[in-house]
Order: C-alpha cells, then sequence, then structure tokens
C-alpha cells in the first residue's frame, strides 16, 4: 500500500512509498489455514451467519420512529442477487472470510451491480496532495489474466483495521498446521519404528537399500500398524523418536484449539462440544453476536452508509442495518415463553405476536392491557387509567378546614 503524490506535483512532495507495501506475504496461505478443522469451524460458522442475515433499510423520523423503506434496488442487491450470477448469500459469505483472514474485502460497484474481488489480489496505492492527509486512492487488481486499474468511485472497500489472522495469529495457526501435519505423517506412517538400524558387518550401498526399502514395506503404513518387529542375526534397533503419547499432542491439540477459537473470536463451545461455558443456547447466541459478529457486521454497515447513501439520505436519516434477531434465535419453549410475556404486558399486539411465531394473522388486533395499571402525573396529581383512556382531575383546593390542600396529598 504505498502513498505517492498526484501527478504533477512538486518534486519532494511525497512520503516514501515503502512505509506500507500491499504486496505482503504470508507464513501460512489462507488453503493452508482452513485445512486446520477449528479453522474451518469458525470461519464457516461466522461466515454462515453473517450470510444469512437481511439487510435492511431504514428511516428514522423526527419523532424518534423507525419505518422500514421496503421497496429500494438497493435491497434487492444485498439480500437476493448481487448481479447476474452469484447470490447475494455467497458474496456475502466471501467477504466475512476475507474480513477475518486478511482484515479488508472488496466490492466492485459496477453497471448497477456488486463483483466480488478477492482480497489478497487487490492492492490500492494512497495519494497525497500535503504530505499529511490521503487525497485519493486507486486499486490494481491482479486477475487470472491480467492487471486492471481500479478507480476510488467503483471500489467498496471494508476495512476491520487489522491485518487478519493470517498475521496477527501467524503463530497460533503454524503451530496448529503443524500439528495437523505431524498427526498426517504418524497415520500414514502407522507404527513404523523411527530410528537406527545397526548391523554387526558392513552393508554395500545396495544391500542398505534393499534393506530400507525391505523394512518399509514390512512395517509402514497404518495397515501395518500391529505387525510384531522382527530383526535378523546381526541387526540391532536403537529408536530415536517419540510418540504421540510421549509429546502430550491430546493435551497440546485441545490449547491450540482453544487458541484458535479466542484467535477468531468465537465460543470454545461453539466448535468444541466439549467446552461449554454457558448453560444455554441464547447465552451463546448473545456471547457470539455481542463480540463475534458484531464488530463485522458493524464495518459492513457503516461502509454501506458510507458507500451507497447520499449525503440528503444520511442528513434525512435513512441507515442500512442487518437484522440480527435470527442469531438470538432460542428453543421453541423460549421463543413461546417470550412472546406470551410480550403479548401480555402489551408491549406487542396479539398480531405481531403471532408474527413471531409464524402464525397466520387475525382479523382483528389487539393489544393486552392490564386493568390494574394506572398513571400518576408527578406535577399535577392527575390520575389517567390507561384502559379507560379516562383521566380523574386533582384539583388544588381548600378542605372543609380551610385547609390548603396540594394534588398530591392523599385522601382517605
Amino acid at each position: 500500500m504505498g502513498l505517492f503524490t498526484f501527478p504533477g506535483s512538486k518534486k519532494g512532495d511525497y512520503f516514501s512509498s515503502t512505509i506500507y507495501s500491499s504486496a505482503r506475504t504470508y507464513s501460512i496461505s489462507e488453503e493452508q489455514a482452513m485445512q486446520i478443522p477449528a479453522v474451518k469451524a469458525s470461519v464457516d460458522l461466522i461466515a454462515s451467519t453473517v450470510s444469512q442475515l437481511p439487510v435492511y433499510l431504514y428511516k428514522e423520523l423526527e419523532n424518534g420512529d423507525i419505518n422500514t423503506i421496503k421497496k429500494d434496488s438497493r435491497i434487492d442487491l444485498l439480500n437476493e442477487s448481487m448481479n447476474q450470477r452469484e447470490t447475494s448469500a455467497k458474496i456475502k459469505r466471501l467477504l466475512i472470510k476475507d474480513l477475518l483472514f486478511y482484515g479488508k474485502a472488496y466490492l466492485l460497484n459496477r453497471y448497477d451491480q456488486f463483483f466480488y474481488l478477492k482480497a489478497n489480489q487487490v492492492h490500492p496505492d494512497f495519494y497525497t496532495k500535503d504530505d499529511l492527509t490521503i487525497a485519493g486512492v486507486e486499486y490494481r487488481y491482479d486477475s487470472p489474466n491480467a492487471s486492471v486499474i481500479l478507480s476510488e468511485d467503483e471500489v467498496i472497500s471494508f476495512d476491520v483495521g487489522t491485518e487478519g489472522v493470517l498475521v496477527d495469529g501467524d503463530q497460533i495457526l503454524q503451530q496448529a498446521f503443524n500439528e495437523l501435519d505431524y498427526s498426517k505423517n504418524v497415520m500414514k506412517n502407522g507404527a513404523l519404528p523411527v530410528g537406527v538400524l545397526k548391523a554387526a558387518s558392513r552393508l554395500t550401498e545396495p544391500a542398505i537399500n534393499r534393506l530400507r526399502e525391505s523394512w518399509e514395506n514390512l512395517y509402514g503404513g497404518s495397515k501395518n500398524s500391529s505387525k510384531t518387529l522382527i530383526l535378523e542375526e546381526g541387526l540391532d534397533y536403537t529408536p530415536i523418536s517419540l510418540n504421540p503419547n510421549d509429546l502430550q499432542l491430546n493435551e497440546s491439540a485441545k490449547t491450540t484449539l482453544a487458541s484458535v477459537a479466542r484467535l477468531f473470536n468465537v465460543p470454545e463451545s461453539m466448535v468444541n462440544s466439549l467446552a461449554n461455558k454457558y448453560g444455554s443456547l441464547e447465552m451463546n447466541n448473545l456471547h457470539f453476536l455481542q463480540y463475534t459478529v458484531g464488530p463485522l457486521i458493524n464495518v459492513i454497515e457503516t461502509t454501506l452508509n458510507k458507500e451507497l447513501l447520499d449525503e440528503s439520505e444520511k442528513i434525512g436519516g435513512i441507515y442500512f442495518r442487518f437484522d440480527t434477531s435470527e442469531v438470538l434465535r432460542t428453543t421453541e419453549k423460549q421463543k413461546v415463553e417470550t412472546t406470551i410475556q410480550l403479548v401480555k404486558n402489551g408491549i406487542i399486539s396479539e398480531n405481531e405476536g403471532r408474527s413471531r411465531l409464524d402464525y397466520k394473522r387475525i382479523e382483528k388486533d389487539y393489544f393486552t392491557l392490564n386493568m390494574a395499571s394506572a398513571l400518576k402525573d408527578v406535577e399535577t396529581g392527575d390520575i389517567t387509567v390507561i384502559n379507560l383512556g379516562e383521566t380523574i382531575k386533582q384539583e388544588d383546593e381548600s378542605d372543609e378546614d380551610g385547609d390548603s390542600r396540594h394534588p398530591n396529598d392523599l385522601i382517605i
């Protein structure tokens, strides 16, 4: 990510182009990281969750009410198909994957459609006019066929502010991948003893090669793991390797799994059934929404507001927001009990309650009110019976003895 002056600037009016470089190298690739079960489980969990959440357009009115804008072409692009060939769910999933691995994600906004650009193939160059602030940016996209220069106006850039887990979690991912590679080799070689074979007499090179080949054929591979080791006369075997139990690989794998879960900020119980920190599904989902999915959703929402709304819409209180209610989906029993309480307390109507439970609406809609409830004005003492729609006025007057009575004084 270089920083340059615009063409025509005076000589010397630029920052060094080596402040940042867009050509970053990674010690472990995205493909290698996705071979690690805990990484794949975490990425799939986060990406699939966000990809199925709908994005809506809202307008905040002056009185604080929120209206949903239902007819807008941008909503169809974000929730149905971003272009003629790709669904919105697929592209949202790819965007989240890039945000996790690289800390950045990109969309090409062209022909009134959105096209996915792979993050590690996009190289931005930033320009300055005053040596202090960024005045413009140009993107180079290295496609399989050629390099394409894209302008700032046609690229939507999502940025979480980090370098992604391939950089931030470099050591953890390398350790997890090495453990996986070691386990694979153990399974490949089975119980093949690794050590030194000593012969009483000197062996020729052809004899050594035949002995090694015979040894691997007899004892190599998982199918031969139960064979008994037999040494011919004059041969002596000395083991020089440690088995998985000696290396405590099982304990190490548990620790690595927990570290990977923390790296992605995912509750460990969601990728490891043996680790259940919270007692309920709702608490797990709440933690997942607030600390895992929430920051990513916020990045997407603020970027969409910045890139897809004009100034008049922003001033008018229009904004994009994800509907995250699906993340907090509880068990059927919890959902029914919560809905009953909301209807019973008059917070939602009967039809709104039926809608929450996916039941058909009834012809007449009602709010449930409690006849025992009433409101008392602190200043005047007037009592309003909500259900009757009547207000009992409390006038400031003198009693029979001529004493002045305050509106809030209680008469018995």
